[in-house]
């Protein structure tokens, strides 16, 4: 399976904008659209925003200028930048049909003055993940382009929307064909109709990835995982690719490295292009590794709650009575400590229960620092003036 999200691109709208693909057994293929507007910033918010509100989002939005880069919805679903072609669902022809929005006017071709950047090297190495071929079957992509049937429907590679059956536009232009697949990098995929779990042999290395025991294995997978897969390559003495040695992150050097493991131990052909199985895997390592379990998050301590009533009943009653004599200590010690916590009531009298003289100054000293004064500093609390103490305390109050 090849990437499903590509981790460099920004993420717009909510994820879901298709569905399954009708012909799965197809070959996979990449569509380019312009969006005939202008580049920067201030258009790609505008037109991602308003490819979202028409219900017409393609997988990706890139940027030819900055090197900017968003995806909209999951690479092995469809899209919905396509008319179909009567009963024939165009955005779901394929292994997978990659629609790509760029941000240019098919009236001036953006390779022309394009800067690609590791953004588009990203876009084009999932693109690859999927088996897509560096080939353009349909042809040029200037005005007059062949909209041919058996074409779509049976070749894979890169076409311009110019090229689906069944759609009125001629976007993206007369865009230099090579210039995209020179940009994007060595490494390109299989003959056009192959997959990318074709063996490694020559320059085609498989650049997809699996999940084992809930880890990622194969091209760009990373983690102490992949480090350890590669030890134990070198160790079974098939570290020959590697040039400094294994890492975090899975490489074409690790590919090539595990297919060499896969034939040694009797595998073949797709079976052996270099990117894990679980058999091969427990071989290699001893076990299958298991991606650690995250303990679930300590629930926060409930905070204290203070009653009100029972606070200012005891405000007004504790400072005439006799030691011992106090009211709703388990309200007053939780305000005492809190006043403690301000610097207002010292330690000898902040765990008492009592609102003696002592807290009642405290707490109108309390409620002087929150702006009060006169009858309204008076000592006795005021629901205003406690919950600003338990927001900064930590405790709640109850009416």
């Amino acid at each position: 399976m090849g990437e499903v999200w590509i981790e460099e691109a920004e993420k717009l709208g909510t994820g879901r904008i298709g569905g399954a693909m009708d012909s799965p057994s197809a070959p996979g293929r990449v569509v380019w659209h312009t969006t005939e507007s202008g580049h920067g910033n201030t258009s790609f918010k505008n037109v991602g925003d308003y490819l979202i509100r028409i219900g017409a989002e393609p997988h990706i939005l890139y940027d030819p200028t900055t090197d900017r880069l968003a995806q909209y919805g999951p690479l092995n679903q469809s899209a919905r930048a396509l008319r179909n072609d009567g009963l024939t669902r165009t955005n779901r022809t394929g292994r997978v049909c990659i629609q790509i929005e760029v941000l240019a006017k098919a009236s001036r071709p953006f390779t022309g003055y394009w800067k690609p950047g590791p953004n588009f090297k990203a876009l084009m190495r999932a693109v690859r993940s999927w088996g897509v071929a560096d080939a353009w079957p349909a042809g040029s992509c200037a005005p007059g382009a062949s909209r041919n049937r058996s074409t779509w429907a049976t070749k894979g590679g890169h076409f311009g929307h110019c090229h689906v059956p069944g759609n009125d536009h001629w976007d993206p232009g007369n865009i230099d064909r090579a210039v995209i697949l020179k940009a994007a990098g060595g490494g390109g995929t299989a003959p056009q109709g192959g997959t990318s779990s074709s063996p490694v042999s020559g320059s085609s290395v498989a650049r997809y990835k699996v999940t084992i025991g809930g880890l990622e294995y194969g091209y760009g997978a990373r983690g102490a995982h992949v480090t350890a897969v590669g030890k134990a390559l070198v160790a079974k003495g098939h570290g020959d690719h590697y040039e400094v040695g294994p890492g975090p992150t899975w490489s074409d050097a690790d590919t090539r490295n595990y297919s060499a493991y896969q034939r040694s131990v009797g595998f073949s052909g797709a079976d052996a292009d270099g990117v894990p199985g679980e058999t091969t895997l427990r071989r290699l390592l001893g076990k299958v590794p298991s991606k650690p379990t995250a303990k679930p998050a300590a629930k926060p301590a409930a905070k204290p709650t203070v009653d009100l009533s029972n606070l200012v009943a005891a405000a007004r009653r504790d400072p005439g009575l006799r030691q011992g004599g106090t009211t709703h200590p388990a309200d007053v010690r939780i305000v005492e400590a809190a006043l403690k916590a301000e610097g207002l009531l010292s330690a000898t009298y902040a765990a008492d229960g009592s609102f003696g003289s002592l807290t009642k100054t405290a707490y109108a000293a309390w409620q002087r620092r929150c702006g009060y004064s006169g009858s309204g500093a008076d000592g006795i609390p005021g629901r205003a003036s406690l919950e600003k103490l338990g927001a900064k305390r930590g405790f709640k109050v109850k009416a």
